[in-house]
Formats: structure tokens, sequence, C-alpha cells
């Protein structure tokens, strides 16, 4: 297991171009689906430091590749505010193309790029990881676009890490709970829950599980969604503010693109 869990440190997250995923049999292998390993959550990261001090392998030389970020879109293939915010920054810091791929619009938007990093943007090993990540890296590779393939966001360490000091802020006021999507995905989903629950050390359940375990619980907990951007499910989850989603709040926000800005 040891063995298998080496392969989401965070060198291995943030490798040169040239060492990062292009076998997709390897890249979405159940084995990549268990990542939480090695997590700091004192770590400097969120205290302004230079991030090559912080992330192996980071350069501060003007990145090469192109972004295609994958989301799963609104009804119809609609984009949030959010998710345009980020590609606006991100694209500006990077000085490079950064692409939506959105799976809810009908038809992919071509991609104008040679060279690309394929990024799911999921927090959870579920099937849009499993089965159409793999299906958009074919057929990018296909069209004869260079195209590596980096693990899916909610595998980052320190995108935990910034999840977890975010809960630790909250421990000193509340008691919270982290609210996820339904996830289907056997054995690699339960895994990555129960790691999740580990390193939080929170309660952790399905969204629509949340009304009966308030209703019954002789505690009062806060809910912390588990979504980018605020969809139907997370907008009325929330009791004392607006924040229906991670992406809401500054940190994750910022932290995101800083670590999108130097991905090379």
């Amino acid at each position: 297991m040891e063995q298998a869990l080496e392969l989401f440190r965070i060198s291995h997250i943030f490798p040169p171009a040239n060492s990062l995923i292009s076998d997709i049999s390897t890249a979405c292998s159940p084995h990549r689906l268990n990542p939480l390993v090695d997590i700091n959550p004192t770590s400097t990261f969120f205290s302004g430091d230079d991030l090559s001090r912080v992330i192996p392998n980071v350069k501060h030389s003007k990145p090469s590749r192109d972004l295609r970020l994958v989301i799963h879109g609104s009804a119809g293939g609609e984009v949030h505010h959010l998710f345009k915010y980020l590609v606006r920054k991100v694209q500006n810091l990077r000085g490079t193309h950064v692409d939506l791929e959105v799976l809810t619009q009908e038809n992919p938007k071509a991609s104008s790029s040679s060279s690309i990093l394929l990024i799911p943007l999921f927090l959870l090993p579920g099937k849009h990881v499993l089965n159409d990540i793999p299906k958009i890296f074919r057929r990018l590779s296909n069209q004869g676009i260079d195209t590596q393939l980096v693990p899916f966001l909610g595998s980052w360490p320190y995108w935990i890490s910034t999840l977890k000091y975010f809960v630790n802020l909250k421990s000193h006021n509340e008691k919270s709970i982290l609210l996820h999507h339904p996830i289907n995905s056997g054995e690699d989903g339960n895994s990555y829950l129960k790691n999740l629950n580990r390193i939080l050390e929170i309660p952790i359940i399905s969204w629509t599980q949340w009304h009966g375990f308030s209703d019954n619980s002789d505690q009062t907990y806060t809910p912390i969604p588990f979504a980018l951007a605020p969809n139907k499910n997370t907008k009325g989850l929330r009791k004392s503010d607006s924040i229906s989603s991670l992406l809401e709040v500054d940190l994750f926000m910022f932290n995101l693109i800083k670590i999108l800005s130097i991905m090379s």
C-alpha cells in the first residue's frame, strides 16, 4: 500500500513536464486514487512564502504548456462565474492559454494547443475521474496534442492541506462537518473518504444524508460543502452565511490560482 501511495507524493503531483503522466492506464488506475499521504497541516503554504520553497520542482521560468481544466458545469453547459474568474487569473499569471472542458456541454470546445496539461478539477474519485477523464485524454491525444494528465484536484496534498487548515480555523468557533456529493465508485471512493476523514478529523457524509443527520444529532454542526462552485444541492446547506462552495472562500480560490499558475 505504501508503494502505491508513494505515487501521490507532492513531487509526483508537480513533476517536470517531461515526467508527468502520459500513460492513461497508469494515471487512472485505482492506486492513483488513494493519495492522502504526508499531509502537513502546519504548512507555510498559507503564509505567503515563496512557493518554490514550499513545493518541490517549482521553477520561476515561464510555463510552456497550456492548461485544459475539466469541470462538470451546470445544465446546458453553463459555467459558473467562479470558474471564469479562475481561468482569467491563471491565464494572466501563466502567460499561456487556459481552456475549460465542460462535461455538460454537448460538444467539447476544440483545442488549438499543441501541448497541454489536462487537469481534472474534481474533488472525488467518482465516475467522471474514472470514466470521463480517460476518454478526454484519449481524444486529445488522438488529435495529435501532446497531452499530459495531472491527477484529480482532490488528490493534491497541498489542496488537502488547505482544506485541513480551513477546518482547523473553523474548529475554534464551531463544530464542522464536510458534506460531499454522493459517490458510487466502490472501494476507491470509500478509501478516499476514509483517508480524508482521518486527516480532517471531522464527520464526512453525503449531502443527501445531511438533514437526517442534523435532525438526529444532539450537537450543532456547521456544514462545509465539498464542492468547488455552488450548485442546487449546496445552496441551501449553510445556515449562518451565504457560502455554499469552496471557491467562494478566498483561501481556496487564491491557493488554487497559485498552484495552477506555476505548474509546468
